[in-house]
């Protein structure tokens, strides 16, 4: 009977873990592509973004690293994703300062993240994929 008990525990523990690198996988082909602006989302009003910002662009690559372009200024980094809090966690690779985001949408087309400023104010971040 124990070693029934801790066979089925095994599997579990296999299928759960063939699941986290399915969804891992899936949200990497997701991201993994060139985002730019849409608008900005605070407190459900609609910030549309500058005239400077209309050419900043995200790329995410399947690797994890991450290229930020705002402004004409580029900002290297890596990116990781944890599933279970729904958290974008990207890395300055010169400062190597953190900064989070929840994940609110992804798919093919469009990218939602949620950021909270220093103040405490949470900004919606919309993006769109860029085709090639």
């Amino acid at each position: 009977m124990k070693k029934t008990i801790l066979l089925l525990a095994s599997l579990f523990g296999l299928t759960a873990t063939y699941a986290q690198r399915k969804s891992d996988t899936t949200f990497s082909n997701r991201l993994s592509r060139e985002w730019k602006l849409q608008y900005y989302g605070d407190n459900g009003k609609k910030q549309p973004p500058s005239k400077q910002q209309l050419e900043d662009r995200m790329f995410f690559y399947k690797d994890y690293r991450v290229l930020s372009i705002a402004e004409g200024k580029k900002e290297y980094g890596v990116w990781q994703y944890d599933p279970t809090k729904k958290l974008l966690t990207i890395t300055d690779n010169n400062t190597g300062k953190t900064t989070a985001f929840e994940v609110l949408l992804l798919n093919n087309e469009e990218f939602i993240a949620g950021y909270k400023d220093p103040n405490g104010t949470v900004l919606e971040i919309h993006m769109l994929a860029v085709s090639k």
